[in-house]
């Protein structure tokens, strides 16, 4: 069994090797860097927002503020509600471990189901609604 089929993440290898390389560091380094963890999912949701708005006609510049592309997203029907604030949750403990040193392991988890669930999410989007 190869390493891309025994992540959580695996489903992100049909989009982007970058997506799905962000989660496997992130899943790699949770039980002994939690902080580093999360600044990888966090890379990884604005990775993934980007090409959101990209695949959607609406993105921009890589120096939009992920809280504004987020926003903008939202503001145009693209994310539903419950997905912005999985983005947003994801954004807010990115920046936390970023800033504040956070190396909480209850928020790394809490981001790893997140920004699974948003990846699942992004797949079944664009690329197929039947996913299971």
């Amino acid at each position: 069994m190869s390493t891309r089929t025994q992540t959580n993440f695996a489903v992100l290898q049909h989009h982007d090797e970058q997506l799905l390389h962000l989660g496997m560091l992130a899943e790699r380094y949770f039980a002994d860097d939690p902080n580093t963890s999360l600044l990888k999912l966090r890379q990884l949701t604005e990775l993934l927002a980007q090409m959101l708005a990209a695949r959607t006609g609406l993105y921009t510049s890589s120096e939009e503020k992920q809280y504004d592309l987020l926003r903008r997203l939202q503001d145009s029907r693209i994310l539903p509600r419950e997905i912005f604030q999985m983005f947003n949750e994801v954004r807010r403990s990115g920046n936390a471990a970023s800033h504040a040193l956070s190396n909480d392991h209850s928020s790394a988890l809490s981001a790893l189901k997140l920004t699974w669930q948003l990846g699942l999410w992004f797949h079944r989007t664009f690329k197929d609604p039947g996913y299971r």
